[in-house]
């Protein structure tokens, strides 16, 4: 019996001192390279081919640019961490990149992919970046 409570304490200590993995923040992450919208969902449907041409550059001046190897558009982004949102406005006529310019609520945040949704209780929209 005491071997088990002695495990038992082991366990949890050693449990308990394993460092979190902290997120880095989102503009450390956006930052760092060239994205693409690897997901985009609408009450379930899937239209991510919408936005297969384009390309997406953040910039720490929370600037962007968005291209399609054709057409350069630009616009801002803002991180709210305390809230966990992301608001992406780009200056543009083409319909789909209009339809993302709006706030989003963070949902996974990793080096290589951002996942936000447009709400946290009544989820109808998804949005995935992928770093190239």
């Amino acid at each position: 019996m005491k071997k088990l409570v002695f495990c038992v304490i082991l366990i949890t200590v050693l449990i308990g001192c394993r460092k979190p993995q902290d997120t880095p923040p989102l503009q450390n992450i956006l930052t760092n390279g060239t994205w693409r919208v690897s997901l985009f969902k609408d009450n379930g449907s899937n239209l991510t081919y919408l936005f297969s041409p384009w390309r997406f550059t953040f910039s720490s001046d929370k600037t962007l640019q968005v291209t399609d190897g054709t057409d350069t558009y630009t616009g801002t982004w803002e991180e709210n961490p305390a809230g966990d949102t992301f608001t992406l406005t780009i200056n543009t006529p083409e319909l789909e990149l209009i339809y993302i310019s709006q706030l989003w609520h963070n949902e996974l945040l990793n080096p290589k992919q951002v996942l936000f949704h447009n709400d946290r209780v009544n989820v109808t929209k998804e949005l995935q970046f992928t770093k190239l």
